[in-house]
């Protein structure tokens, strides 16, 4: 561990001499609109990463934000194309969407979590707390995305170790608005959107609806059945927004989204075989529910907030075991011996509620110390029936398992900033919180050989534990500002969803809680009359028993057990103006991370697992950049009939890293490449554009696992899913 902080030592030097050599003279911010081609500097960010709003340069940790024009401009329509423009972030993907999961700086669940109530990066909208089911959630009608980065428990609860997205939706307004577009390209991709909002009782209740519809056909060659890979969604949110007089703001909101698709599981790669998928059964169908209420009344010297929230997820899953031709090259059986859905697949129903009610008091803007301090509670529930066949590994994937847990839990929290002397700030804030969980679980036998007709197993645990956070932030200038801070997370133990060794009366164990403490120093500030903004941040993460699930790729075994887990780096990213109508946008992070403390029966079960294996799904290196050009048509030659039309164009770049797949560093994901683009042209209120995405053509493997020796030529064989390639279109859209 000694190079890597010797390394951030160096660093830290650095970006303080360079704080100190950057200090910029004090320019108050112009503001823009959207389209806004004449002025040259870039509005200053408010957001409400601490449940309050605050200008971005006075928060003291790092927070990413991605604005409502670049939602749209970039084409960020959910988690996974979210993620290509947060530096440091990751999302593992199966093939599937409900399985997804988030890693922030090499923080979250290894190899996939244990249980539905992992939150080490959770999604959030407004504040409200979704499963980890929806990190692949639609991302629509939003005025902005916040990425909270490092542990989020103090605020916003859920033992958020790794960090927290907060999905800010459009408010409803007085003032008429709204929009309708319409996009169609490649794969027969299509795609309608719309929203309308507008005064209901003038000056007292406004109103919002908004709604998406999309769908693209599938891309992944099938033996026994239609392509892998199609999907087709809609979702839809409607808010009202009631404000009786000054003091009151009453917001409630609903939303649905539902979601088929054929996902993309693992398929055999080896034996001469590439991207051809051998699935007689692959669906997925998933709903969500999210139901909002959020009452604000500000007295005088502080705000009283009533927020309550509901989430639901219904995700029904079919495919089979293993891919019939990889289940063929391990066993040297026909494909027509797994082909039959009776004898080799897994069926999932996995329902899930989140409720939370929270009161907090908030100071009000204009105090010299701002604070924040709540109570909360909340209930989880998930219920999983899981019904598996596959007589190649009977009796382990044999029969039903009827999986139930509850989550009850309740916290009191706050937070405070004071000022210690004219540029210097001190925040402290802290979390205690007692949790609860209670287990259930049936396994109920198919009838094959060697398992026992039932077996019931149930446990409870609870925990109370703290959270915090306390940070040091100075102000150089009205413009550039740094700070350090430290952070401690938990998540609660558990029971694993999965236990093969309940065919034999075998209870599963609980695994254990994970703690940690993070470390951060950073800096944040504009330059060059605010055309330049830059952030950057040294990170270091010390994880004790990071929960991690243990799989055996040849005897398909799974354990839910711990292990240690550190990771460090650094991060940079910033955007420049660089004239009138260009823009530059550049985003790296680094991190490197370890396993560590591996237990023996870990150790037995994942081939290849030692300490120092390098972190599953983390690459070293994650790159963005972006360039974007707006202008008058006139500018361009173009004549004087389409009135104050302007044309733009925009390519964004992404870069992920080499990363290996499993715990046991067995599979090396290759690094992969992004580009996309858009260009348009927009006048009086319509706007017509063309779009590109993964423009390279890079149709590289998402995900994948060893599995076992081919039986005809020894050669190890593999599981992998693929990316989807190179796809482009038009679309159009009218603003009111």
């Amino acid at each position: 561990m000694g190079t890597p902080l010797r390394r951030s030592a160096i660093l830290l030097a650095s970006s303080l001499l360079c704080s100190t050599a950057l200090t910029p003279a004090h320019a108050e911010p112009e503001t823009q609109s959207e389209n806004n081609t004449e002025t040259e500097t870039i509005e200053e960010i408010t957001v409400t990463a601490r449940k309050r709003t605050e200008k971005l340069r006075d928060i003291p940790f790092s927070v990413e934000t991605i604005s409502r024009t670049e939602l749209e401009q970039k084409r960020i329509i959910d988690g996974t194309t979210a993620l290509r423009d947060i530096a440091g972030a990751v999302k593992p993907t199966f093939g599937d969407r409900s399985n997804d999961f988030i890693i922030m700086r090499g923080v979250g669940a290894v190899t996939f979590p244990l249980s539905p109530d992992d939150s080490s990066v959770l999604t959030f909208i407004d504040g409200a707390p979704t499963s980890i089911a929806a990190s692949n959630s639609a991302y629509f009608d939003l005025q902005r995305v916040e990425v909270l980065k490092g542990p989020q428990s103090t605020l916003f609860g859920r033992n958020t170790s790794g960090g927290a997205i907060n999905l800010i939706p459009i408010l409803p307004s007085q003032t008429p608005e709204g929009y309708i577009g319409f996009e169609y390209g490649s794969d027969n991709q299509r795609q309608l959107e719309g929203a309308l909002a507008g005064a209901i009782v003038p000056e007292k209740v406004a109103g919002r609806v908004a709604f998406r519809l999309r769908g693209i056909d599938g891309f992944i060659p099938n033996t026994e059945g239609s392509d892998l890979g199609d999907e087709t969604s809609y979702v839809g949110r409607g808010s009202l927004l009631f404000t009786p007089n000054e003091r009151t703001r009453w917001l409630v909101s609903a939303s649905g989204e539902k979601t088929k698709l054929s996902p993309i599981y693992y398929m055999l790669e080896g034996d001469g075989m590439e991207k051809i998928a051998g699935y007689s059964v692959a669906d997925e169908n998933m709903e969500f529910v999210n139901l909002s209420s959020k009452f604000e009344y500000a007295f005088d010297a502080f705000t009283f907030t009533a927020q309550t929230s509901y989430h639901k997820a219904d995700v029904n899953s079919r495919y089979n075991a293993l891919d019939v031709h990889l289940a063929s090259a391990m066993s040297g059986l026909p494909t027509s011996m797994f082909a039959d859905p009776a004898t080799n697949h897994i069926y999932w129903t996995r329902d899930e509620s989140r409720a939370t009610q929270e009161f907090r008091l908030t100071s009000n803007p204009g105090y010299a110390i701002s604070w924040i301090a709540g109570v909360v509670g909340y209930q989880d529930t998930a219920n999983l029936v899981q019904d598996n066949k596959l007589w190649l590994y009977a009796p382990l994937m044999a029969g039903t398992q009827d999986y139930n847990q509850t989550t009850t839990g309740a916290a009191v929290f706050g937070e405070i900033t004071l000022p210690v002397w004219d540029k210097l700030k001190w925040t402290v804030g802290g979390r205690l919180t007692h949790e609860s969980k209670d287990f259930d679980n049936l396994y109920t036998s198919d009838g094959t050989p060697g398992t026992v007709p039932s077996f019931a197993e149930q446990g409870t645990m609870s925990y109370g534990f703290w959270t915090g956070r306390t940070s040091l932030a100075y102000e150089w200038s009205p413009n550039l500002s740094s700070w350090v801070s430290v952070a401690r997370g938990y998540k609660g133990g558990g029971y694993g969803m999965s236990n093969h060794f309940a065919a034999f009366g075998i209870p599963r164990d609980p695994y254990d809680p994970t703690s940690m403490i993070a470390y951060e120093i950073g800096s944040r500030g504009s330059f060059l009359d605010n055309r330049l903004n830059l952030s950057g941040a040294l990170f270091y993460n010390d994880v004790s028993q990071e929960q991690i699930t243990a799989f055996n790729t040849t005897t398909l075994e799974v354990l839910a057990l711990n292990v240690d887990v550190q990771s460090w780096g650094g991060e940079l990213e910033g955007s420049y103006r660089i004239a009138e109508g260009w823009d530059v946008g550049f985003g790296a992070a680094y991190t490197q991370g370890e396993l560590l403390n591996v237990l023996p029966v870990l150790a037995t079960l994942v081939n290849g697992l030692v300490d120092g294996n390098r972190i599953p799904n983390v690459p070293e290196w994650t790159l963005k950049a972006s360039l974007a050009h707006r202008t008058h048509v006139e500018k361009l030659g173009l004549g004087s009939e389409l009135g104050d039309a302007q044309a733009y164009w925009r390519l964004d770049y992404s870069f992920v890293d080499a990363r290996f797949a499993d715990a046991g560093n067995m599979f090396l994901l290759e690094s992969s490449h992004y580009l996309g683009a858009r260009a348009g042209l927009e006048w009086e209120k319509r706007e017509f554009y063309l779009f590109g995405s993964n423009l390279l053509n890079e149709e590289t493997i998402s995900y994948g696992n060893v599995y076992a020796p081919s039986a005809k030529t020894g050669e190890m064989l593999s599981g992998v899913s693929y990316a989807r390639g190179r796809n482009f279109g038009l679309g159009a859209k009218v603003r009111l």
